[in-house]
């Protein structure tokens, strides 16, 4: 069977192709390009479809003239879209979305419901303050909350005076204080009452991994 499907790595430097595959990465953002998803690999990685390709790639790869995959041509029912967002944006109002993943349904939590499944985004980690956690440049899986919701212990994605962030947040037994907790020891981590933390933070949504990688 020819190859049709190609990491950015494979690309990078082909005919027509940016020699660094984060450039190719942008490239196949940016022409919306037909892509999956690949599993068994740390984080969310994607291939990417011959036919999406330039003409020249394409005749490099001796693939000129293929066809779209019937796949991306047709609604899955076991599949989900999820938005991807970029973290650039000081403000959460102003982040938006700049490519898109179909996760297989199979990843979420077993219990979501269908209108669980449509506060679903993709967040590109903005900061280093998860590590080795979550790396910068990850993508992670989030599930929007309200900003005032209650908060259990877990991984959050939070806006604050500084941007938008990734934290683990930890409650108090009774709600009243949270511990607000880098993973990696180059932070400090800090304990506000509950007031406080309103007062300073927004809560967008919790982490409940990526397709692959669950967070503890």
């Amino acid at each position: 069977m020819t190859k049709e499907w190609f990491t950015a790595a494979e690309l990078a430097g082909q005919k027509g192709m940016p020699a660094h595959a984060t450039n190719v990465t942008r490239k196949a953002k940016s022409q919306n390009w037909e892509y999956r998803q690949m599993t068994g690999l740390r984080g969310v990685n994607f291939e990417y479809h011959a036919s999406s390709l330039p003409q020249e790639t394409q005749e490099a790869l001796g693939l000129e003239g293929v066809k779209k995959p019937i796949q991306a041509e047709s609604s899955d029912s076991g599949m989900v879209t999820i938005q991807i967002y970029s973290a650039k944006a000081k403000t959460w109002s102003k982040a938006k979305s700049e490519a898109h993943m179909v996760l297989p349904k199979r990843y979420l939590p077993k219990s979501f419901s269908e209108q669980e499944q449509n506060q679903l985004f993709a967040l590109e980690a903005p900061d280093s303050t998860m590590q080795p956690t979550i790396d910068i440049g990850e993508v992670v899986l989030v599930s929007k909350v309200a900003n005032k919701a209650d908060i259990s212990t877990g991984v959050f994605v939070l806006e604050t005076n500084m941007g938008i962030t990734i934290k683990r947040l930890k409650p108090n037994l009774a709600g009243t204080e949270i511990k607000v907790c880098c993973d990696s020891d180059k932070f400090d981590d800090e304990t506000l009452k509950r007031e406080d933390f309103d007062k300073s933070t927004r809560l967008v949504g919790k982490i409940l991994g990526t397709s692959i990688k669950e967070l503890s």
